[in-house]
């Protein structure tokens, strides 16, 4: 059987590890966390949001889901020809809340990587919402197609207060199967947590930060721009590693599309594309 550690992918003149080209943290090597398109564009802020790939983010989003949807999405990390992401899902509104499913999946040559949520979130009070998530994943490779499976679950909680302020939090992680134990993942808990402000009908602010024990504190936030019911122009950073992002949203009578891309100095740009169809 093929070492996980061992596998490498052949490109003219070098060699490059596939973990490395996989993800692009190494603490993410045990799952694909490929960020929603909205976030990516914000510099990865997410507890604040909700919509399409709430299923992944912050479960408690779903609870104030207006609108069942269906949405597609494909980044290319590092604009990488032997390597894109690909993001299938749905959000189907229930009485007080909402149901989401969400599958993504990259893939190799000899190696595939795949995530699988299955997330619900509830409005408990009129401006108070909470969320459940069933995180399951799964490394495959030629001989072995459950070669390293796990599951674990996130915890998500949002709030609405007046208008203008939203706050938002997350625990993702608090307890983790792996098949594998020595695989490179990441077993220890996060806790996310932020808030958005929105002025005028025109903007919105986003600001976030993210702890994670043995690892930098993360700071990431950005800014959504409203031009008109149709255009929305949005912009962020992070400071772990530096990245710079920006993003696109239009929106139709039951669709939108978005498109983000995120520049790290050492690496690169990384865009990514969204369609969603509500009804």
């Amino acid at each position: 059987m093929i070492s996980q550690l061992g596998l490498k992918l052949k490109r003219p003149g070098i060699w490059i590890p596939v973990f490395f080209l996989s993800l692009m943290q190494a603490r993410l090597c045990g799952q694909v966390q490929w960020p929603g398109c909205a976030s990516a564009a914000l510099g990865g802020a997410f507890v604040c949001l909700e919509g399409p790939l709430s299923s992944s983010q912050n479960q408690a989003g779903l609870g104030f889901t207006e609108h069942s949807s269906i949405s597609i999405q494909h980044g290319r990390p590092f604009l990488l020809e032997e390597l894109g992401v690909s993001t299938l899902s749905g959000e189907f509104c229930t009485e007080r809340g909402a149901l989401g499913i969400l599958f993504s999946t990259l893939g190799l040559h000899g190696l595939r990587k795949s995530t699988f949520w299955l997330a619900y979130g509830q409005r408990l009070h009129p401006r108070v919402s909470a969320g459940l998530g069933l995180h399951f994943w799964n490394t495959s490779i030629l001989e072995q197609v459950l070669f390293a499976p796990g599951l674990s679950f996130a915890l998500g909680l949002q709030a609405r207060i007046r208008e203008q302020w939203k706050l938002g939090a997350r625990i993702l992680h608090p307890l983790v199967w792996e098949r594998l134990r020595d695989a490179p993942g990441d077993r220890s808990m996060r806790i996310e947590c932020g808030f958005s402000y929105s002025f005028f009908s025109v903007a919105s602010l986003y600001a976030e930060l993210h702890v994670h024990p043995g690892a930098p504190l993360i700071m990431c936030g950005g800014a959504e721009w409203i031009l008109n019911r149709q255009i929305r122009l949005r912009t962020g950073m992070r400071n772990e590693p530096l990245t710079f992002s920006w993003g696109i949203l239009l929106a139709f009578k039951n669709c939108t599309v978005a498109f983000s891309c995120a520049y790290r100095s050492e690496m690169g740009l990384s865009p990514t594309s969204a369609f969603s169809y509500e009804w």
